[in-house]
């Protein structure tokens, strides 16, 4: 993950290098005095914190303009956001720094049913926002921005299943197995509204499936 100081800029993904530039408001405006007098829409930190596990869950980097003044401050709700954020990071900041991206991917989303098409002319895509997952060597980091169904059942996968346990706190997380399928029995209500992150250690660096 990358944050830019600079001027407010549009949402652009280079697909060629992985990388989302975004800024901290919905409206995208490069005058920074106008943005900073008329346009007080800014993003949620919970927008901001999905924002990242999505783009890092792709294999990708996160832009980030906070958009400074003249002065080189970064306006007040700019800094609000950042800290919330980085207060989530310091709990569940291992599911994020160095990690890799899902190796699934059928929860990012689908291609739309009915063949609509984007302002581009490609398939539209309809995309799924209730949770991510990031991978490391031997771990797998399910980060849940809405409560999951009680059990959550795990994506397929040969790898045999360790344990499962909360980042945030190191609170074991049940697997439960039924029918072959194992699933998470996950708390509710969920330990973090934000964004609740379980780890589910397997046998192996990676997953085959």
């Amino acid at each position: 993950p990358i944050m830019h100081a600079g001027h407010l800029c549009s949402e652009v993904l280079d697909k060629h290098l992985g990388t989302a530039c975004l800024c901290l408001l919905h409206r995208h405006i490069f005058d920074l005095v106008v943005a900073q007098k008329h346009d007080h829409n800014w993003k949620k930190p919970e927008d901001q914190t999905f924002k990242l596990v999505d783009i890092v869950s792709k294999g990708g980097n996160y832009l980030l303009n906070v958009g400074p003044d003249g002065e080189g401050v970064i306006p007040q709700p700019s800094q609000d956001t950042l800290r919330s954020v980085g207060r989530w990071l310091k709990r569940n900041g291992e599911a994020v720094y160095g990690a890799g991206p899902t190796p699934w991917g059928d929860e990012l989303g689908e291609p739309s049913s009915k063949g609509a098409k984007d302002l581009r002319g490609n398939p539209r895509f309809l995309s799924r926002n209730e949770w991510r997952v990031t991978t490391k060597p031997g771990r797998l980091y399910f980060t849940f921005f809405q409560e999951p169904r009680v059990p959550f059942e795990l994506p397929a996968m040969k790898n045999a299943v360790k344990r499962a346990f909360r980042l945030a706190d190191g609170a074991p997380v049940e697997v439960k197995v039924e029918n072959g399928l194992r699933a998470l029995a996950i708390e509710r209500p969920v330990i973090d509204p934000m964004a609740t992150v379980v780890v589910v250690e397997i046998e192996g660096n990676r997953v085959e499936r």
